[in-house]
């Protein structure tokens, strides 16, 4: 009787499983489609994204370098009037700021031509990049007046980057 019980059950067991599951009805869960036109919308928000990533760091670098050439050129002119009474830089630190301000343009530069090639190799902004064109040669412009020693110079040409970031961003709608 025992066996019949259990055999019973054990029957009931596996029949009534696939019994079950055959009746349950099965949803087709719909996955959300994204479309050309969202993907592109991604693309240039992403975009967006870059150059106003670009334009934060220049402007933040831009406040730093601005308070550090100004301090390089106060520190020479001491020097040079060999006047005692501003704590001047040694020749080492002078020497040491310059290096620091260009190797930091020179990383400004490689940021801008990636930000560049970014543009120019999607196919979604290529056509907006006409508008940041040039922006990494207005930072190696910036970087060879370092290099020369005219350090206010370059600083007025890392601004005239932010200003052909800037119109690039607007262009991009």
């Amino acid at each position: 009787m025992k066996r019949v019980l259990v055999l019973a059950v054990a029957w009931l067991v596996l029949f009534a499983a696939p019994v079950a599951s055959q009746t349950k009805r099965r949803s087709t869960q719909k996955k959300p489609t994204t479309t050309f036109a969202e993907k592109q919308q991604a693309e240039i928000r992403a975009g967006r994204e870059q150059i106003a990533a670009q334009i934060k760091n220049l402007t933040q670098f831009l406040y730093l370098y601005g308070g550090v050439s100004k301090g390089v050129e106060i520190a020479e002119r001491a020097k040079g009037n060999r006047d005692e009474s501003i704590a001047a830089m040694s020749p080492e630190q002078i020497g040491q700021s310059k290096a620091k301000m260009r190797d930091s343009i020179a990383s400004v530069r490689a940021g801008l031509d990636k930000l560049e090639s970014s543009f120019r190799l999607n196919p979604v902004l290529q056509s907006y990049y006409p508008s940041l064109a040039g922006v990494a040669r207005i930072a190696q412009t910036a970087e060879t007046q370092a290099a020369a020693g005219s350090f206010d110079q370059a600083g007025r040409s890392l601004i005239a980057t932010v200003n052909k970031l800037t119109d690039a961003l607007i262009a991009l709608r």
